[in-house]
């Protein structure tokens, strides 16, 4: 095969292997807490220990009874955002902090209900802020037919001195391999249209390359 026949070949692989490591992204938002969200009383304990799939982590308790802090939910229909593909159940959620270091992220099943932080409870990310400049991440397990409730929190008392963005990012496998989703029977569409161009664009590439190569030869 031409070397320059090759490189696109090469390309058209990395390609596909990018879409193919964002294909179990199903939900991003970014979000900085203000004095304008709610509060509640009391806060999540940080155990320092992230939930894995491993075991189910027990609630680490509740601290600070009397002290106000701010929080805001996310609420996430599972079995909508993964329609038309194989439900997956093992769900990792990622929070880059970027310098914020109060920022605590909990997991709730179905709803949340800020007077009683142990009820519904799923799991947490353990700590605040990134690690190393990496984001943190915890890993839970949840069923079709349910809802997924994120709660991002404050950990400092006294309201929110300076508002700092905080990007969760939601990724959901079919076991606990990392096996991404796939289409189910109603036909889920992979890889979605954008993907699909992208690949379109580098083939025609890659044949013009392997045309003048051709022409060259």
């Amino acid at each position: 095969m031409h070397f320059k026949s090759l490189r696109w070949l090469l390309a058209l692989a990395a390609l596909l292997a990018t879409w193919a490591a964002q294909a179990s992204v199903i939900y991003t938002t970014s979000y900085a807490l203000t004095n304008a969200d709610p509060s509640q009383l009391g806060r999540v304990s940080r155990s320092g220990i992230p939930s894995d799939w491993s075991d189910s982590k027990a609630f680490p308790g509740t601290i600070n009874a009397g002290t106000s802090y701010h929080y805001q939910t996310f609420t996430l229909d599972l079995d909508g955002l993964m329609a038309g593909f194989t439900f997956g159940q093992y769900l990792q959620i990622s929070a880059d902090f970027g310098t914020d270091t109060r920022d605590f992220v909990t997991s709730y099943l179905d709803s949340y209900d800020p007077t009683n932080l142990a009820t519904n409870y799923l799991g947490d990310i353990g700590a605040s802020g990134n690690s190393f400049g990496n984001p943190g991440f915890f890993q839970i397990v949840v069923g079709s037919g349910h809802d997924l409730v994120l709660v991002l929190s404050d950990t400092v008392a006294g309201g929110v001195s300076v508002p700092m963005t905080i990007n969760l990012t939601v990724e959901a496998f079919t076991d606990t391999m990392f096996t991404d989703l796939t289409p189910d029977a109603t036909g889920g569409t992979v890889p979605e249209p954008a993907a699909l161009a992208l690949v379109a664009v580098a083939l025609a590439a890659m044949a013009r390359a392997r045309r003048r190569a051709g022409q060259a030869a």
